[in-house]
């Protein structure tokens, strides 16, 4: 790890967590994420090959440091926006994008029929809405 100038030390790891704004298991974890991101070192290659160029070590797009950052700031930004919905709302968001229920599903369990599920359903997607256009997110593309 390099050394922060200001703090002539290699600064802990709940300094580096409060500098990214994050919690210490959360930095943690990234660190866990980025050293199984299989990164590969592109300048490995047969002595044999050396007039050949380096080859491209092609990865998941899912593993690259850039879009884990990305996918953690959504659902980061999309928890927020949960928040705002009444508990009735969050089950129903939880239970169809999470638990990949139906509509009809989510009203056996909750007790309602099916047009009501897809009301709440409507409604919660809404209110999110406001609450990510508050918070500056207009589109998806912001991440």
């Amino acid at each position: 790890m390099r050394r922060a100038s200001w703090l002539q030390r290699t600064p802990t790891e709940a300094e580096i967590a409060e500098k990214l704004g994050i919690d210490v298991d959360r930095w943690r974890q990234m660190m866990l994420d980025l050293r199984t991101a299989g990164l590969v070192s592109a300048s490995t290659r047969a002595n044999e090959n050396d007039d050949l160029p380096a080859p491209d070590f092609p990865s998941d797009p899912d593993t690259q440091p850039d879009a884990m950052c990305a996918k953690e700031q959504l659902r980061s930004v999309l928890e927020t926006a949960m928040k705002s919905l009444p508990e009735r709302y969050k089950k129903v968001v939880v239970l169809y994008y999470t638990n990949e229920m139906t509509m009809k599903e989510i009203g056996g369990v909750l007790g309602i029929n099916e047009s009501r599920v897809s009301q709440i359903h409507k409604s919660a997607l809404e209110k999110m809405n406001v609450a990510l256009q508050g918070a500056g997110i207009h589109s998806s593309f912001a991440f």
